[in-house]
């Protein structure tokens, strides 16, 4: 029982859950965006990149990283409030995307969540989260530019 909490980590779980709901509403609104991208390798490497910081972000796989340095509580501390700071804002650019529709917003969000990840994987010191971290904010601003050049195209 110990060996399966040292692996998973509820309040990084926690953290990717709240990541991970935009897309899902996102997708629910707008069903078949996610496919249209012309590039499938790039939109391969971002569901790898998303999916892969999230999971690096709930589980302690041990490759890479070295945790909390010290001293632990404090930077543990630090990681709680300022991850949950970025996290509002992240939710509220999303909601207001969502009311707006604007490029811009979209790439707040995405940029907001990378500097989440990037900024976990530091103060972690976790080198595979803030690798993903910046694949997933490269791959991620990519599909949205293109995403809003064939919306663009298609009026």
């Amino acid at each position: 029982m110990s060996r399966l909490l040292s692996v998973f980590n509820p309040a990084g779980m926690l953290f990717a859950a709240a990541l991970l709901a935009p897309y899902i509403f996102f997708f629910k609104r707008y069903p078949g965006e996610g496919e249209r991208c012309p590039n499938k390798a790039m939109l391969l490497l971002c569901r790898i990149a998303r999916i892969g910081s999230l999971l690096l972000m709930a589980f302690h796989f041990g490759i890479l990283e070295q945790g909390f340095t010290n001293p632990k509580e404090t930077m543990e501390r630090f990681w709680w409030i300022a991850t949950a700071a970025m996290l509002v804002l992240y939710w509220a650019l999303w909601a207001l995307f969502f009311r707006r529709e604007r490029k811009g917003l979209l790439r707040a969000a995405v940029i907001t969540a990378a500097v989440i990840l990037i900024f976990s994987g530091i103060l972690q010191v976790s080198t595979l989260l803030f690798t993903f971290g910046f694949v997933y904010l490269i791959a991620e601003l990519y599909l949205i530019h293109t995403a809003f050049q064939q919306l663009t195209e298609r009026k």
